[in-house]
């Protein structure tokens, strides 16, 4: 279980990063001047490719399963 969390977890930093990437939504709240709606679409693609990541991997190991 642990190890499909942690690739879970890279998977979607990948992906998150490579959407920002693309749309040039990356945001860096350390980094520069503070900006909510920035925030708020950085959270969002984060959050996006964890919904799409989870539902993959359930998807996969559902059939596993079977």
């Amino acid at each position: 279980m642990r190890k499909n969390t942690i690739i879970k977890f890279l998977i979607i930093y990948f992906i998150a990063k490579v959407i920002g990437l693309i749309t040039g939504l990356s945001y860096d709240v350390f980094n520069k001047e503070f900006n909510f709606i920035k925030l708020i679409m950085d959270i969002m693609i984060w959050v996006i490719a964890y919904f799409v990541v989870d539902l993959a991997f359930s998807k996969l190991f559902k059939k596993q399963t079977e």
